[in-house]
């Protein structure tokens, strides 16, 4: 160990630590349900920095993961015995365009720093999640999901270019046009390929107020049908639902005492305009479904962009969240058994449930996969539970897994995903056995983040080789 400590520092300009109390702040991520600790802690201060370390990692045989923000819930960011790399010291904005609408940015960049920037200029990105305290590299390795994917796809797939550091210390420039196979499966790729260094991201000029309706409905048929009609309609720029319990009793059928749940549906509607005249409500909203229009909200839009707030994270508990994006065509029959089910293994009344729209042209990368269908629902369940039930409801959200699955649904990989090699070929179907020849390609050693994506085993027998 020490001979590492040694070796690093002579050859990263940046910070080298193995210090107990740096290793601990690493070892676990915002879900809280895996824990790994590495070796050394490096903080890079530039991409020759993390090139070196990779170089490094090869020549010792070490693993090397990349983290910054940490927001991953499958340990994805997590490293067991080799080397981190904490990418939070590179974060500078290099180049801002609003005119040409683009910036160019350190991967350790956080999403706020590019949002505080970009307003004043009457610009911002494309695609914004709920949290901006995570970074450019972090989203874009995963995906980056918000408000308005189902117009502008993922953050990910707003990207224009990006500096890329391969599994064997290679520096490389991408863009669709240059290097376009590692671009294209960097993005959404968890650093399976190579550590994003810097970021070329996109613009848009966005209008200066919103107004949002607050839509209710008793009847899931309904909330989907005026949903898949927005989206494929355009016009609106953004639109999330969220799922309400509503306790009718306990039924005693069967000698079982079993709650009685009625679940209804706020859809929340968001129109950007520059006069508050555009707008004409009652033509906006005659031809929905709702059966109760609850409120209307009208923020100007640097306020409305802002996130609702951070997540609490009490001690001792475990962010056990999930997002399953189901093809349109099957999602009412999966909502309705997975809501069914939710009873059963958590405590529905306190259960954040919601469901957010894509539209499959769209999302143009193959990390991402989606279901084979234009209009796509994704449903989400975000419990925060106590450590003590994580195993029993992971279980649950496995099966729901592999029921999604069974009906053509996609996972979305950046919240809890515990995948087995039969579940990585669901995940990618066909595409799957490319993906196991590009990590190869990329990272011949396989040093990059491992743990989390579980390849084929390649077996040599001769001149040929055969995976299993």
């Amino acid at each position: 160990m020490n001979n590492f400590i040694t070796d690093l520092k002579r050859i990263i300009s940046g910070e080298v630590s193995n210090t107990e109390s740096d290793l601990a702040a690493v070892s676990h991520d915002f879900g809280n349900i895996v824990k790994k600790q590495p070796q050394v802690v490096i903080r890079p201060h530039n991409s020759t920095d993390v090139a070196e370390a990779i170089k490094y990692a090869n020549q010792q045989g070490l693993t090397i993961s990349s983290r910054a923000a940490g927001h991953s819930l499958s340990g994805q960011s997590l490293n067991e015995g080799g080397i981190l790399l904490d990418m939070r010291n590179l974060n500078q904005i290099h180049e801002f365009c609003p005119d040409e609408l683009w910036f160019l940015a350190d991967a350790g960049v956080c999403w706020k720093q590019v949002v505080d920037t970009a307003i004043p200029c009457g610009v911002i990105p494309p695609v914004l999640t709920n949290n901006f305290e995570v970074t450019l590299g972090g989203t874009l390795s995963a995906a980056g999901l918000g408000l308005s994917s189902f117009r502008y796809g993922s953050q990910a797939d707003n990207c224009l270019g990006l500096e890329v550091v391969t599994g064997t210390g290679d520096i490389v420039w991408c863009t669709p046009e240059e290097n376009s196979e590692l671009f294209y499966h960097v993005l959404c790729g968890y650093g399976q390929f190579g550590i994003i260094t810097k970021v070329k991201n996109r613009l848009r000029k966005y209008r200066p107020y919103t107004r949002s309706y607050f839509l209710s409905y008793d009847d899931l048929d309904h909330l989907l049908h005026d949903a898949r009609g927005l989206v494929s309609q355009g016009g609106i720029d953004g639109l999330v639902s969220l799922f309400s319990p509503c306790l009718q009793g306990m039924s005693r059928k069967y000698h079982q005492m079993k709650p009685l749940v009625q679940w209804f549906y706020r859809m929340q509607v968001t129109l950007e305009f520059d006069d508050v005249n555009e707008i004409n409500d009652a033509e906006f909203l005659a031809d929905l479904n709702f059966y109760r229009h609850v409120h209307t909200e009208d923020l100007m839009f640097e306020k409305f962009i802002q996130p609702l707030g951070q997540v609490p994270h009490p001690v001792n508990t475990a962010n056990t969240w999930i997002d399953i994006l189901l093809p349109g065509s099957r999602a009412k029959e999966f909502i309705d058994i997975a809501l069914e089910r939710i009873p059963n293994f958590l405590d529905f009344r306190t259960l954040p449930v919601g469901s957010f729209c894509l539209s499959s042209r769209n999302h143009k990368l193959p990390m991402f996969p989606l279901p084979d269908d234009e209009f796509i629902v994704g449903l989400g369940l975000y419990p925060t539970i106590p450590k003590t039930q994580v195993e029993a409801v992971l279980k649950q959200l496995n099966l729901l897994t592999d029921l999604g699955f069974q009906m053509g649904a996609k996972r979305y990989l950046a919240t809890w995903a515990d995948f087995d090699l039969l579940r990585w070929r669901s995940q990618f179907g066909s595409y799957w056995y490319k993906v196991n020849d590009l990590k190869r390609k990329y990272d011949p050693a396989g040093i990059l983040n491992p743990g989390f994506f579980k390849y084929e085993q390649v077996v040599e027998i001769g001149a040929t080789k055969y995976t299993n």
